[in-house]
């Protein structure tokens, strides 16, 4: 039976601010783990350690720059990750010389490489802040149009971003079977590019 080798680096997560980051440190763990670093345990020195921040209001941004001045006291790299990494970027690192890496979360993907390259005292160029928000294409009703087969569209009518006319269709979806209004008269049925 062979020896199953232990990870001789070690970091520690410090997780500030809302649900959302605990989400995120979980994330990390788990890929610092299969990049072969081992989480520390209380009481262990850890390699590094990665601040997981929070930059939502002041007290918040506050209290993660002293926790990165702690962890800083500690001996050990530090690294700052999270909302106030990713909103204030090389102009926290430029403000902050205690922290060895600020990162973004463009890092997180390869964030046992970053790590490596902490402790091995390779810089790690921070990131300058940009507006995410258009980064990424929502689909507009158009879309859903476009994609909707007339044979699908019955189920296209009650997503939110359904084209106008799909919204304003029946209630219920077409039948072969005629339908009578009110009235009594004869509706036609529709056709199926409707």
């Amino acid at each position: 039976m062979s020896a199953r080798r232990t990870p001789s680096r070690t970091a520690s997560l410090v997780t500030l601010g809302c649900a959302r980051n605990e989400v995120d440190s979980e994330e990390l763990a788990a890929r610092l783990e299969a990049a072969g670093w081992r989480i520390a345990d209380d009481g262990d020195t850890p390699d590094v350690v990665v601040v997981n921040t929070c930059g939502f209001i002041e007290s918040a941004k506050q209290d993660s720059i002293d926790t990165l001045l702690a962890a800083a006291d500690s001996g050990a790299k530090v690294v700052a990750a999270g909302c106030l990494a990713e909103r204030y970027g090389k102009q926290l690192a430029e403000a902050l010389p205690e922290a060895a890496a600020v990162i973004s979360f463009d890092h997180y993907a390869d964030i046992g490489a970053v790590l490596d390259d902490v402790v091995a005292g390779r810089p790690v160029k921070p990131h300058t802040p940009r507006d995410r928000r258009f980064r990424i294409r929502l689909p507009s009703w158009r879309d859903v149009d476009t994609a909707c087969s007339p044979q699908s569209r019955w189920s296209c009518r009650s997503a939110a971003g359904c084209p106008p006319s799909a919204r304003t269709a029946s209630p219920t979806p077409p039948t072969s079977a005629p339908q009578h209004s009110e009235r009594g008269g004869r509706i036609p049925p529709r056709s199926p590019a409707w």
